[in-house]
């Protein structure tokens, strides 16, 4: 029997909205509904992979290998081949088309997908849903299109998610995908349920946002999480290179790379494939000390195998594309100097859980981990951890000196919580130049000038305008929950949320001396639930300024709860920058909520500080909770502010600052405005002026030599984004860093 349907026009949002940066694995957008009136056969679109015994695979996985290698398998992977020509239900419109297909793994805590053969038209959409707790993945677009043809998803929860794929009947050439492995995941790595991350790693650990990593916030946003081949999670960081270009290189440790038996080496194909099917996680941490579930919609999908070596256990990727300016790229530095540290600490995601730190303040010494399977006297020992441990989930993580510069990648160890001993990190040092080949060597990639630098400080990938931070009011090691509103021991709703006593917007408070602009706010949500009856339920996200209260409106924006998830972080990014002066609010109003919803956010939970930065409305106006609250606390919401171009610089830095041979005027470079270059001493070799993108390609511009001593170049028609001017003057090499902004 047919299944008749009919599409709810929540259409093409996409094409109306502005489209995320490219590089984002996610390009947002809401899934066209389909209503079905279903037959008494209708599972003709699901498929079921073959049982799977959780408690078996923890048991098998519980334990590293003998070696103690320190990756995280937490999930089981089924080869398939499920593609539109073969499997799942086609819906058809006059001018749209959309096939369905549901898979699922019973007992799974999340499924992730690697699809092969990803090559999308432009308007074509594909999402992922999960059939439990209706969390979205997607839009994955043209966009995401790559020449590997490779795409690999980050993990939906819940044991069955919905595939749905969107493309209009008027495109250039059908699209094509094939779902070629599906990841089982046995632990639980995601925010739904009682077995996610957080709690999993041992209660030894410390969050990255803790006080007693003060001053380390850059070496922070240079770690992230990578999910590697579906089934396996290990750490890594962003390098800085010698030409300061922003290449987004990778270093991780080459054991995350071996094969499922955990001792064979990968073949050079199987190595390339495995860096193509690799998700990275960025700013996947608590915004405070306490620990809650970090956001998750900061990934990057796939990477190049550059530079790998067993024997030292390094491994080189570099992303398929750039980190956007709000995941807070910074590129670590590194010291290739075979000289122990004075004291080290290392950033890394122990049992794949939210950026942990671990800090050694009596340094560390050269060892030999396994003499049989790795270089002698090859790598540093970490005797005994003073903070924290690093766990499964932690090989690749950087171990950073006492002048925060990179000097080895965790390999294992013996280090858990309870003894955290005996820590062994590959050597940089060695890494750098010991192979002669570029492909087992560091030094072919990360000194591209050839200038035999021994040590190199890092830098964010961003400056100006585009460098980002976060901001939040909650305290360290500040307790949070969900407050509810008692009246005469009655539960009456949230104060940060749903409720019964007429509040309808809350909002949080932001001092700020100098200016800003917002990129989004990510929310501490802590219950997130939807009435089935409605397709969207909103809340409308606004930005105002004000000193005491908020006053004037700069900003509104709606967004779907039913794409939260609770008990987490969830970031919601603004369709555009909001500029601010000095003190602002961000607020959310829940009028567009339909009766069934709840929705609430955690608080701050003082018992005895007046200090408030959390305000209400109701219909008699703006008020602040330490008003209302009968023991007159002050609390703040459990946010997190992403704001950028803090101090509303007028310049982007040179590379080098520090050179007097040359300005860069006017930086940034707006509309058709021309860039004019000065140099102290003559331009050597016009012809050789060349000029690059983030990304190391070579840019057509129009260079036009003023004099033996300027030059101007022409950036239109380019993309707005960061570009090098590398000329040579006076017998030296000087590279400009400049902002086009068309």
């Amino acid at each position: 029997m047919q299944i008749k349907t009919i599409f709810r026009v929540v259409f093409f949002l996409s094409i109306l909205l502005p489209a995320l940066a490219h590089g984002q694995l996610s390009q947002g957008g809401i899934p066209i509904e389909i209503i079905k009136q279903m037959s008494a056969t209708s599972n003709t679109d699901l498929v079921v992979m073959p049982a799977i015994n959780n408690q078996m695979m923890r048991t098998k996985y519980s334990r590293t290998d003998q070696n103690s290698l320190k990756p995280f398998q937490f999930a089981h992977s089924f080869e398939v081949s499920l593609s539109p020509n073969n499997s799942g239900n086609w819906y058809n419109t006059s001018k749209v088309n959309v096939w369905q297909l549901r898979i699922r793994s019973t007992g799974a805590y999340s499924l992730n997908l690697i699809l092969n053969n990803f090559k999308l038209p432009d308007g074509a959409r594909l999402f992922l849903i999960s059939s439990g707790t209706g969390e979205i993945k997607g839009a994955y677009t043209s966009l995401n299109n790559t020449d590997s043809q490779i795409l690999a998803i980050e993990p939906v929860s819940g044991d069955e998610l919905l595939v749905q794929y969107e493309e209009p009947v008027h495109v250039s050439f059908p699209g094509t995908f094939l779902i070629s492995q599906i990841g089982h995941d046995f632990i639980g790595i995601t925010s739904s349920g009682p077995h996610r991350p957080l709690g999993i790693s041992g209660s030894c650990n410390v969050n990255v946002n803790c006080d007693i990593a003060n001053g380390d916030e850059n070496l922070r946003d240079a770690v992230c999480r990578i999910i590697i081949d579906g089934k396996e999670i290990c750490t890594g960081s962003l390098m800085n290179n010698t030409a300061k270009d922003g290449t987004p290189y990778i270093l991780t440790a080459f054991h995350c790379y071996l094969n499922s038996n955990g001792t064979s080496t990968p073949t050079p194909t199987e190595l390339e494939r495995k860096a193509q099917a690799s998700v990275f996680l960025y700013n996947y941490e608590s915004p405070y000390c306490s620990s809650i579930d970090g956001d998750v919609s900061h990934s990057l999908s796939g990477s190049t195998m550059k530079a790998s070596f067993d024997s030292l256990d390094f491994a080189l990727v570099s992303l398929n594309n750039v980190p956007p300016y709000n995941y807070r790229p910074y590129m670590a530095g590194w010291n290739r100097v075979n000289l122990p540290p004075a004291s080290s600490l290392c950033i890394s995601h122990p049992k794949g859980d939210i950026k942990k730190v671990s800090i050694d303040n009596y340094g560390a010494y050269t060892s030999t981990y396994s003499s049989s399977l790795y270089h002698v006297n090859g790598f540093w020992k970490i005797a005994r951890w003073d903070n924290g441990v690093t766990e499964v989930g932690s090989s690749g993580g950087p171990l950073f000196d006492q002048n925060k510069q990179i000097i080895g990648t965790l390999t294992g160890g013996d280090a858990v919580c309870g003894n955290p001993v005996n820590d062994y990190f590959e050597k940089f040092a060695l890494s750098w130049d010991y192979r002669k080949e570029a492909n087992k060597q560091l030094k072919y990639w990360l000194d591209p000038l050839n200038l035999n630098s021994e040590k190199l400080d890092g830098m964010y990938l961003n400056s100006g305008m585009t460098l980002c931070k976060p901001f939040t009011n909650i305290k360290d090691n500040e307790s949070y929950q969900a407050v509810q509103i008692l009246e005469d021991l009655i539960k009456k709703g949230y104060w940060s949320g749903t409720n019964r006593d007429g509040y309808t917007d809350f909002a949080e408070q932001y001092k700020f001396s100098k200016n800003c602009e917002v990129l989004g706010i990510t929310l501490g949500i802590a219950k997130a639930k939807t009435n089935t009856n409605y397709t969207q339920s909103f809340v409308n996200v606004q930005v105002f300024e004000g000193k005491d209260q908020p006053q004037t409106l700069l900003y509104s924006e709606n967004f779907d709860i039913k794409k939260f998830w609770s008990d987490g972080m969830n970031y919601l990014q603004f369709q555009n920058p909001v500029k601010t002066t000095g003190n602002f609010f961000i607020s959310y109003n829940i009028e567009q909520l339909h009766e069934g919803d709840t929705l609430a956010v955690y608080m701050a939970n003082r018992k005895s500080d007046v200090t408030n930065s959390f305000y209400l409305k109701n219909q008699s106006g703006w008020l602040a909770y330490n008003s209302k609250n009968l023991n007159g606390n002050g609390s703040a919401l459990l946010t997190e502010l992403i704001a950028c171009n803090i101090d509303d610089p007028l310049d982007v830095e040179v590379i080098k600052p520090d050179l007097k041979e040359a300005r860069f005027f006017p930086n940034p470079v707006k509309g058709e405005t021309v860039l004019t270059v000065q140099t102290v001493d003559p331009i050597d070799c016009p012809e050789d002026i060349t000029v690059y993108d983030l990304l190391g390609k070579k840019q057509n511009v129009l260079l036009n030599l003023i004099n033996s001593n300027s030059l101007s170049v022409n950036f239109s028609g380019k993309r707005p984004g960061i570009y090098f001017v590398h000329l040579e003057s006076g017998g030296r090499t000087i590279i400009g860093k400049v902002a086009y902004l068309p």
